[in-house]
């Protein structure tokens, strides 16, 4: 079904998935462009042009954990502050899809009882 990137970074104590990048190639090139999101993918909210401090260590054979720090001046601070964002970069094949089925109102057919009923009547109006 296809190669993919996922990077996972934690906010409040928390991993949540922030990105999936598709690669076409196989295993070795979601390899080599996971090795290089890992190495060069900007803080979040930054811009490319701007500087962090980057720890890229390598977990296993298709994953990173990235530590990146900013440093950053606010007015009338004595002192720099500093943030540190962490990153999970794992590479991922995919090997099942289930499509969303969308939900809808019954209150459109005082006949639809559920959802499930709904769509398995034949020529039901609930579609």
């Amino acid at each position: 079904m296809g190669w993919y990137v996922l990077v996972e970074r934690v906010k409040y104590g928390e991993w949540s998935l922030v990105d999936k990048i598709p690669v076409e190639g196989g295993e070795e090139k979601a390899i080599a462009r996971a090795e290089e999101t890992a190495r060069t993918r900007p803080p979040w909210g930054s811009t490319t042009s701007d500087p962090c401090g980057r720890l890229v260590f390598r977990t296993s054979p298709t994953s990173w954990l990235v530590e990146l720090t900013e440093s950053s001046w606010s007015k009338g601070d004595k002192s720099p502050t500093t943030y540190t964002e962490h990153l999970n970069v794992r590479v991922a094949e995919l090997v099942h899809v289930q499509e969303l089925v969308l939900a809808f109102s019954t209150s459109h057919d005082s006949s639809c009882r559920g959802r499930r009923e709904a769509l398995a009547a034949p020529g039901s109006r609930c579609r």
